[in-house]
């Protein structure tokens, strides 16, 4: 498997900011690849519930279910694919009025291989489009954290 694992400071508290990434009709604002979402979309995950996502990753679009299988609120949630071969992972750590937030993506390179030349392009294509949703997962938090 491959590792991918990005990490940024968040500014809100750990609660908060929990709440907000583990909404995932917030997930097509701020990843680059995810195209749409259904299921357990709009509240906070819960453990066992299901979000379904359409993705562009590379030229190809992919599709699949999320199960939550593991959730400790508000330090860590586990969402794993089909047959386990795929697992993003999100940990908090919270610091007063501020969270730091890690994504880990563990998943085949060989599942994506219609996504990039070779598996060292797809690992570098998944880094780049993690880099990019943390980012952009920042301002989003902030923002909904700041207006409420």
């Amino acid at each position: 498997m491959i590792r991918v694992v990005n990490s940024i400071a968040i500014a809100g508290e750990v609660g908060q900011v929990f709440d907000v990434v583990t909404t995932a009709r917030y997930w097509p604002q701020w990843h680059p690849a995810t195209v749409g979402v259904d299921g357990a979309t709009e509240q906070p995950m819960q453990l066992g519930d299901v979000i379904y996502e359409r993705a562009r990753i590379g030229g190809r679009v992919y599709e699949g279910a999320w199960s939550v299988t593991e959730h400790v609120r508000p330090s860590r949630v586990v969402l794993r694919g089909p047959g386990g071969r795929i697992q993003i992972t999100y940990a908090f750590q919270g610091n007063g009025a501020s969270t730091w937030f890690t994504r880990e993506l563990a998943f085949q390179p060989e599942d994506f291989a219609g996504s990039a030349a070779d598996p060292e392009a797809v690992e570098a294509l998944m880094h780049r489009q993690s880099e990019e949703a943390l980012r952009k997962l920042k301002q989003l938090v902030e923002d909904r954290v700041q207006g409420a």
